[in-house]
């Protein structure tokens, strides 16, 4: 994710809430597990009931995903403690047909240096990533001298005088709301983009990551989404302008198959316009860039695949 998560995870560090009492009955297999927070956050479904219980945005409506959303009230799990599914600390929503719509949900857990991601979910079917958050902003700070100076201020202040050294983010998702082809617990779900567009179901069934990401591109806001990661990189302004306009030509012939119709004609669209704006973006930006993007993406990459998130 972007630097808005390390500002959000700088909130939840600073002033961390009680941690969550949770009752004695805890279910032991996956599938009640996934059913104890499917119950829990379904009140969700509706956006209103969630901005009336406090839950804020944090970084950008990610590819694929959807905008996080955090609640200060929210458990502040840390390496060790149990999972209440019934209290997911993120909730994820995207904008479909004009409404917020609740994607999925996660889990997030502090954990320190030498410390494992969480047992989690029952069995190994759960996939955790990890953010190391003091890494994200030194990239973010990177040839920014003052920002720099304002980062190690605050994490001085935040981090390491108070002795609190789990500065890395062990992350899950969990699609309980919005059926996902490639699981439960896959990073990324790539019906988003066909419900966005309005395409049939029938489209996504076996259609290719890429063609997700390529159709992405002609959704509202879909060259947009890059504009955190761009800053973070710290691109020059004809680096910009090469991606946004390679991103526009993209979205143009994914519009222009979708005008047509057809399932193969708008997914091998959207593949083709996915390797020509990811080639694009590879060459324009520098192995410097990229390594920065990576340090604050979500799942890792160059943060190209942070689009993807």
């Amino acid at each position: 994710m972007t630097m808005s998560l390390a500002a959000c995870t700088a909130q939840d560090i600073s002033t961390p809430p009680a941690p969550a009492l949770v009752d004695e009955y805890r279910p032991t297999t996956r599938s009640a597990q996934v059913e104890e927070l499917r119950v829990a956050v379904a009140r969700y479904s509706d956006f209103a009931v969630a901005r009336r219980e406090g839950w804020r945005p944090f970084g950008d409506d990610e590819p694929l995903m959807g905008t996080h959303y955090y609640n200060e009230s929210a458990p502040d799990y840390v390496a060790g403690d149990a999972l209440d599914f019934s209290r997911p600390n993120n909730l994820m929503y995207t904008e479909i047909g004009g409404q917020q719509v609740l994607t999925g949900v996660a889990f997030v857990v502090r954990i320190g240096p030498g410390e494992s991601v969480p047992d989690g979910f029952a069995g190994s079917m759960d996939r955790w990533h990890v953010h190391d958050f003091v890494a994200a902003i030194d990239a973010a700070a990177e040839e920014r001298p003052i920002l720099g100076g304002i980062a190690n201020w605050w994490l001085d202040q935040n981090y390491r005088n108070k002795g609190d050294n789990r500065g890395r983010l062990a992350m899950v998702h969990a699609w309980v709301t919005l059926e996902n082809p490639d699981g439960m617990f896959a990073d990324f779900n790539r019906t988003l983009p066909y419900r966005k567009l309005d395409l049939p179901e029938r489209y996504w069934q076996g259609a290719s990551i890429a063609a997700a990401r390529g159709l992405n591109l002609a959704t509202d806001g879909g060259c947009d989404t890059q504009n955190g990661t761009l800053w973070i990189a710290n691109v020059t302004r004809s680096q910009d302008r090469a991606i946004k306009q390679a991103c526009r030509i993209g979205a143009d012939e994914v519009r222009s198959a979708i005008s047509e119709g057809g399932k193969s004609r708008i997914n091998t669209a959207g593949e083709q316009a996915w390797a020509r704006f990811d080639a694009v973006w590879q060459q324009t930006l520098t192995p410097t860039q990229r390594r920065r993007i990576a340090a604050m993406s979500e799942h890792g990459g160059d943060g190209h695949e942070g689009m993807k998130h």
